[in-house]
């Protein structure tokens, strides 16, 4: 089975036609991207399920405003991807991102997701300027562990003195961890660090110490630097490094559709590992492309509780 660790659906964002510093030549910026043409997408490229996450405009604020957008240029959200949920249970596996636990109830919000059909949940943690070794996120980690969930965490746009650096954010995901063990935890884009950046490398470290830790592939480092040049030299590089540092059993493919579809096609997306990363053998391909997938979403059992 061939899992997508990371897609979304959109109405648009970053809308072109009132931000002229935005580009139509990123579809999203006009074009509806909806289930039916991810599954389209999917099917194309022989991808079975995807981890479909939903953000509202708000939740992602933080970033939109660092670069100049506002929170009216995004439209999506929990209810738009609910309905393409509801289009393609088969295909999808639905996951809710968190507020800001420090002024909402996000126990309540898991339990009415879960209740929808959330398998998962996403934290932005700069975003929301989380403290993980706060009270409040150490009751939301015990609260998805308890009811046998799994959390996505990405380290984006991490701008000290602004937000904490990501030193210091995994030291917070140790104490959190520490509070919940058990709790099954995916890092996107490889946990945001370079590997091709000189220096000590934090999230191999991270991983060496918690086992149950997986990373989701899309953009790893969030760099991308390959342009279009297909089949993306750069990151296949970053992602053979990762195999060599923690193995091939803690990585899952992803693109994080569709906010890469200037750069590559989503077919691309797939073959430029199904076809070049030949530093996989092929038992490692499997792991890679959806066998870890498989593992951390529980398929067979279709996740939830």
């Amino acid at each position: 089975m061939v899992i997508d660790t990371e897609t979304h659906v959109l109405l648009f964002a970053r809308n072109s036609w009132v931000n002229p510093h935005s580009t139509r030549v990123k579809h999203f910026t006009w074009h509806e991207h909806d289930g039916d043409l991810l599954v389209a997408e999917m099917d194309a490229a022989g991808v079975d399920q995807t981890i479909l996450i939903s953000y509202d405009a708000e939740d992602i604020r933080f970033s939109e405003e660092h670069k100049g957008f506002e929170i009216g240029d995004f439209a999506g959200g929990r209810k738009y991807t609910l309905l393409q949920v509801h289009r393609h249970p088969e295909r999808f596996h639905w996951v809710s991102t968190l507020k800001d636990a420090e002024r909402v109830d996000v126990c309540a919000q898991i339990d009415r997701d879960l209740a929808e059909g959330a398998e998962g949940f996403k934290l932005f943690p700069a975003y929301v300027y989380a403290d993980l070794t706060s009270p409040a996120w150490t009751r939301v980690f015990r609260y998805l562990r308890d009811q046998g969930t799994r959390l996505l965490i990405s380290f984006e746009t991490l701008l000290p003195p602004e937000t904490y650096d990501l030193e210091t954010y995994l030291g917070q995901l140790r104490h959190a961890l520490d509070h919940a063990e058990g709790l099954p935890v995916a890092l996107l884009h490889a946990g945001c660090e370079d590997p091709l950046a000189p220096g000590r490398k934090f999230v191999p470290e991270f991983l060496r110490d918690h086992p149950a830790v997986v990373l989701s592939m899309a953009m790893p480092g969030a760099v991308w630097d390959d342009g279009t040049e297909y089949p993306y030299p750069n990151l296949l590089n970053r992602v053979r490094i990762l195999r060599d540092a923690v193995g091939a059993d803690r990585l899952m493919w992803a693109t994080d559709w569709p906010w890469f579809g200037d750069r590559f096609l989503y077919g691309q997306g797939v073959d430029c590992f199904r076809l070049h990363a030949d530093f996989f053998t092929p038992a490692e391909l499997h792991a890679f492309m959806g066998g870890t997938a498989e593992r951390f979403l529980h398929v067979n059992g279709r996740g939830g509780r």
